[in-house]
This record gives C-alpha cells, structure tokens and sequence, in this order.
C-alpha cells in the first residue's frame, strides 16, 4: 500500500496509472463481478485505531489531548463575545459541515467559504480550501484568531479557561503536572481532536475487499463510473477519496483542494463556494465545465454521463 501511494504522489505517474486502468476497468470490471486489485489496494481503509492515527513528533495524539480537545471544540469561550465555537461551523451531524453555502460572517456580511468536513484529516497534506496551512496545529488557530469567525484573543481565552478548575484539570491529564491553559496546550489539543474524527466504515469496505454484493447493483455500477468512464478517480482516490492536491475546477481561478468524498451525502452543499445544493449539481457543473486559466487537467473533458448513469455514480457517493 505505501508503496502503491508513494507513486501516485507524482502527477505523471497518476496520469499514466489513471488512463491505463481506466482502460482496464472498462474492458474488466462489468456489472460489479469484478474487482481489479489495484483498486482493492488504493481503496483500503488503513487501521484507524486512535493509537494508529498519524500525529507530528511534536504533538502525539493521546486519549487524553483528544478529550480535552473536544471539549474545547464545543466551548464558546474560545470565541470574542463568546457567542459561537468551532462546532458552530463544524457540526457532528452535518459531517462537520454547517449545511450553509457559506458559513457565516460574525459581522453578517463579509463573504467566507463553505465550512469543509472534517473527517480523515490525520492523513491531510494542506488544509483550508486554498491549502494555507501545512498541519492542522497551523490550521485550528486561524479560525479562533480571526476576526470573522471566532474573533478570539488568547490572553483573554486563556483567562477565562483558567479560572474554571474542571478545564484545568484536563490540561493537567492531557499535558502533565502543572500544565496550564495556553496558546500552545489548546492549539495541540484542539488539533488532536480534529486529528481524531475518522469516518465510520460503510458498505464500501465490505465490497472493496471483495463482498460486491455489499452494494447494490447501481451503486456498484456507480463505482464502475467513478473509476471508469467519468474518470473521479483522477482527483478523488485512496480511502478517503482525495489527493489532497489543488486544482482549479472551473468555478474560479483559483485552485481549490479536492476535498475528500467520506459521508459526502451529509455535508452539502458543495464546492468551496457552496454553489451547488447537490451531488447531481456537481456532476452538472463537470458536465458543462467552463474554459478559464489554469483548468487542472484532469477536468479538461467534460463528464458525459446519461440520466442512469448519473443516477448510478450519485447512489455510490452516498454509499460513501
């Protein structure tokens, strides 16, 4: 398997590995009754044990960082007017989506990007939609100092976590005697929680893995599609359906991170504008995909898929 992903790490290599087995899932993969290894292989779920989860030298995921980080994940103190936390833009229920086009603004106004999920992002390369930030400790602090969303200051946010005895005492459990709040303990906290949210397994574990009637036979014709005539696979592989790689996608200049496709069905809307209220809205807009500067490559034929098959790649996404 690592051996399999480090050489899909090189943009040629993924482009003459796509073109030949999409060639080889066209000619052998018909109906569901055949899964190629190599898909088999991409496709794997790695172990996804806490213990397992990757986490920086600096920064080891343990049970007890992960606990106090989901705590401060659902505390509104973290925030200016203490009127909103993480969890207002990242809801469990919503795949840690907020269901909105575009979260919102604290001045009501100002024009932020869709809330992403945030699943599977121990195995994250970037992270923001523009792919900013190099590591998740990077990540979780831009949204607690900025302005317009949580609007946070760390003198006062560590304040306010000082003074209550029960925090206090999980900074001591996840840091050591003596630890304290600080801009450092909450950032590592705060990371391994997210670093801790991995999607549960579904069907498509059991059919990958060679149980093909764990899906039906639309969502396996689905599957077909997907790593076949419309080519997802180019963008979206591995378990978690992402090569966490930025491609313009038509909808801007600007090149966008392929966003994972785990629990797809609960995050809508989509892109990282919101534009699109659904998964067939997707697909339209690669059917019609515009001309602009800088089109990844990959996305340089337009989807040409009748109503059946949309149908059929749209109920394998949702399989997801």
């Amino acid at each position: 398997m690592r051996t399999i992903c480090n050489f899909l790490r090189c943009p040629i290599l993924v482009a003459v590995a796509v073109l030949a087995m999409l060639a080889a899932s066209n000619s052998a993969v018909k109906a569901g009754e055949v899964i190629l290894p190599i898909w088999q292989e991409i496709f794997a779920r790695p172990n996804t044990s806490l213990a397992a989860l990757p986490s920086p030298q600096h920064n080891r995921i343990t049970k007890a960082k992960v606990q106090l980080g989901a705590a401060l994940f659902f505390d509104r103190r973290l925030s200016g007017d203490q009127a909103r936390s993480c969890a207002s833009c990242h809801m469990p229920a919503l795949g840690f989506s907020d269901g909105r086009k575009l979260a919102e603004a604290r001045d009501g106004r100002e024009k932020l990007a869709h809330s992403p999920s945030l699943f599977n992002l121990a195995w994250g390369e970037r992270f923001f939609w523009d792919g900013r930030a190099e590591s998740l400790e990077v990540q979780v602090v831009q949204p607690i100092l900025n302005p317009q969303e949580l609007g946070g200051a760390w003198p006062t946010i560590i304040d306010r976590l000082g003074r209550d005895r029960k925090t206090a005492s999980m900074f001591e459990a996840a840091f050591g005697p003596d630890s304290e709040p600080s801009s450092a303990t909450i950032t590592k906290a705060l990371a391994s929680y997210v670093r801790s949210l991995v999607s549960a397994p579904t069907r498509f574990e059991q059919y990958i893995a060679g149980v093909a009637e764990a899906l039906s036979n639309t969502e396996r014709h689905g599957f077909e599609l997907f790593v076949g005539k419309a080519g997802c696979v180019s963008c979206h592989w591995g378990w978690r359906f992402t090569d966490d790689r930025l491609h313009v996608t038509g909808l801007s200049h600007e090149p966008i991170k392929t966003p994972g496709l785990r629990s797809v069905a609960n995050s809508g809307p989509y892109m990282h504008d919101g534009s699109k209220e659904t998964l067939e809205a997707v697909l339209d807009h690669y059917a019609k995909i515009p001309t602009v500067s800088g089109l990844s490559p990959n996305l340089t034929r337009s989807l040409n898929l009748n109503e059946p098959e949309v149908a059929a790649l749209v109920a394998f996404l949702k399989a997801l």
